[in-house]
């Protein structure tokens, strides 16, 4: 037993010596397909910043979780039944997230490190900024306001894949699914207007994920 807790010692430090901290930062795209952020990407206005830590593994693998503040949107459009009226709300939530990323990759000479990587995470929101439009009457933008979220809690994962440039600069981009509930329909007044001017608007709002694309750089220290 005390051969075990020695050893296990030993590892911490070790691990702990190889680790890099660093920082994040990216953009964060509400479209839920590659092509779709591409080509809208002069119209990203969404963004993740954060903290970071690298903890090598052997075999290729590696250990990055981290702590970022990501600011997530959400676009709902609907037609209502006597296809005149037209719906739509737009959303950008911020969340302080706290995603684990799990990376398997080759290192050339340590000069270059393509990786694969999944990455779940769990988060909560703190900022919340949104704005509805009916046909042609655009509504105020009304911020920090919580009237219409079923659960500032989120949770989901990430796929995706990056290139490590001699150990210090990490570019990379996945796509996230978000498995939280973050609208409902809850009787406000905002909503029974919706309601009033199309059926389906509501339900497609409690439905609404924040999933979509996200492409980062890192720089570890």
């Amino acid at each position: 037993m005390k051969k075990l807790l020695i050893a296990a010692i030993a590892i911490f430090f070790a691990v702990n010596a190889n680790a890099q901290f660093g920082v994040v930062a990216g953009v964060t795209s509400t479209e839920t397909n590659y092509k779709d952020a591409i080509a809208k990407a002069n119209d990203i206005n969404q963004f993740h910043v954060g903290l970071t830590v690298k903890v090598p593994l052997p075999l290729g693998f590696a250990v990055q979780p981290g702590i970022i503040y990501n600011m997530k949107g959400s676009s709902i459009e609907s037609i209502g039944t006597d296809e005149t009226k037209v719906f739509s709300v737009d959303a950008k939530t911020g969340f302080l997230e706290v995603p684990v990323q799990v990376q398997w990759g080759i290192n050339f000479a340590g000069v270059v490190r393509p990786y694969a990587f999944v990455e779940p995470y769990v988060g909560y929101a703190i900022t919340n900024e949104e704005s509805f439009k009916v046909s042609d009457f655009t509504g105020d933008k009304r911020k920090d306001n919580w009237d219409n979220v079923k659960s500032r809690l989120e949770y989901g994962f990430g796929l995706g894949v990056g290139v490590e440039l001699i150990k210090h600069l990490q570019v990379s981009v996945r796509y996230f699914w978000d498995m939280g509930e973050l609208y409902d329909n809850n009787g406000s007044a905002a909503w029974d207007k919706i309601n009033d001017t199309i059926n389906a608007g509501a339900k497609t709002a409690e439905e609404q994920k924040c999933s979509g694309v996200m492409a980062s750089i890192a720089i570890l220290f």
